[in-house]
């Protein structure tokens, strides 16, 4: 809207002021409608928003349940959690066992002789690395023939087998170090040479040679991990055992002959009870929604944003029945909410749970509980089926919100159109008044001229 900054010339009127007081009240009425429909959708926009949050929050509640290995899950406890690393999953059979852990897995490391420096060429020929069942076939020639050029032939060569090479100066000479880069007996390194000119026979090694012959010196021998489970002498060559008991596995960290360790699998009872405890507590907490959002105070005669909504009652009626309902298939001992400890408080509408109750069924009915809770006909695969079509995309709740936000666009839409015809209705309002203070301003001077010349009139004596 333009900004009137002048006032009447000729009339003297604060025409900027009428103008805006006329407009202003003008638009009055149309604008408060227009700001009243607009607040009125933005809470309930705000108020569906709010439904479709705590209604996806439930969801996440009832996704654990619908987990058939929830009730299969087991949990693995070790009395050394320093030396041993347990895990178990739904394979696992529930005992006890004793750990020892014999010996960890080791890296074969091999060293050259000395030599005084690390770029004098030592010969041409071949070098044949073994690790396991691959072989690496390194040609030596002139250019590589140096300690330093064997190093870097093997660490950059594309079908190295599992070595790595470097350098150890200790001052006096240099020494070629091959390390297995995997631990275990399979990867022992095996060196040998070929010579067609200088001599290369400093770097062979056999690893099965008795005695150990050679210029080659072994640092540290290939080993396996070796771990007793229950007497049970068992090899890894890198320290992980996952064989040994099925669905169970072991990392030895530590190694110690003379102690002995405690491994326990139970089932998983705290998860089960834990994902039930989740679930009660999200379907209050969406109650405590819908209740806010659906309320009537009588006595401020304060009604919630969506009290009456067809689409809100709608929902809150079907997760109460679904509450009561029978589960085909389950223990008819336990095919209710309620014969394991959840029940409905009729005041509130919210879940109780009688904890007592429920881990005992837990500890003595564990298998029951997968047919209550998980599969298609379970309790949570029927409450997520009900909340899937009001918060999946494009469902029910986004196409009420699409709906309000649709009528929002469409006050602004008006609000722009109101804006447009204000400030028609100001420019002709503002013409009007202009030519009114022009028509009045020459009236003045007219009034003004006449009465110069009358009073300029000569004054007849009545003597």
């Amino acid at each position: 809207m333009a900004q009137i900054t002048s006032s009447g010339i000729g009339s003297g009127l604060d025409i900027s002021g009428l103008v805006s007081q006329l407009v202003q009240s003008e638009r009055a009425s149309t604008d408060n409608r227009l700001n009243t429909a607009e607040v009125r959708a933005q809470a309930k926009l705000s108020a569906f928003g709010s439904l479709k949050s705590a209604l996806t929050s439930f969801q996440t509640s009832l996704e654990k349940l619908q987990e058939s290995g929830l009730f299969q899950g087991t949990t693995a406890t070790v009395s050394d959690n320093e030396a041993f690393t347990v895990t178990s999953d739904s394979d696992a059979a529930s005992a006890n066992y004793t750990l020892v852990g014999q010996q960890l897995a080791t890296f074969h490391k091999i060293a050259s002789q000395g030599f005084a420096d690390s770029d004098s060429n030592l010969g041409t020929g071949t070098l044949s690395l073994s690790v396991g069942t691959e072989t690496l076939n390194l040609d030596i020639s002139a250019d590589n023939g140096s300690l330093r050029g064997i190093r870097d032939a093997i660490n950059t060569a594309d079908d190295n087998p599992g070595v790595s090479a470097s350098i150890i100066n200790d001052g006096i000479n240099s020494y070629l170090v091959l390390s297995a880069t995997n631990s275990g007996l399979e990867n022992e390194i095996t060196l040998s040479a070929s010579t067609t000119s200088g001599d290369l026979s400093s770097f062979n090694f056999d690893p099965d040679a008795d005695p150990q012959t050679g210029p080659m010196v072994e640092k540290q021998a290939a080993e396996d991990a070796i771990l007793k489970v229950d007497g049970f002498a068992v090899a890894s060559p890198n320290n992980v055992f996952d064989d040994v008991l099925e669905g169970v596995s072991i990392t030895l960290n530590q190694a110690d002959p003379d102690t002995n360790a405690n491994l326990a699998i139970a089932r998983d009872d705290n998860s089960v009870t834990g994902a039930i405890q989740q679930f009660v507590e999200s379907y209050n907490k969406l109650r405590g929604v819908l209740d806010t959002l659906t309320a009537y105070d009588p006595v401020s005669k304060q009604a919630g944003l969506l009290q009456g909504d067809s689409t809100t009652a709608s929902l809150s009626a079907k997760l109460r029945q679904s509450l009561s309902l029978t589960i085909n298939g389950a223990n008819e001992d336990m095919d209710t909410l309620a014969e394991i400890g959840i029940t409905t408080d009729f005041e509130t509408g919210k879940l109780t749970i009688d904890s007592e109750k429920l881990d005992g069924l837990v500890a003595s009915n564990f298998g029951d509980f997968s047919s209550l809770f998980a599969g298609k006909d379970g309790f949570a695969s029927q409450l997520d089926s009900i909340a899937e079509v009001y918060t999946r995309f494009d469902g029910i709740l986004d196409n009420r919100s699409d709906g309000y936000t649709s009528q929002i666009d469409r006050i602004n839409e008006r609000r722009e159109a109101l804006n447009a015809r204000m400030a028609t209705v100001e420019a002709r309002y503002l013409a009007q008044f202009t030519a009114l203070d022009g028509l009045i301003g020459e009236l003045n001077q007219t009034s003004s001229f006449l009465t110069s010349q009358l009073s300029n009139l000569p004054t007849f004596n009545s003597d």
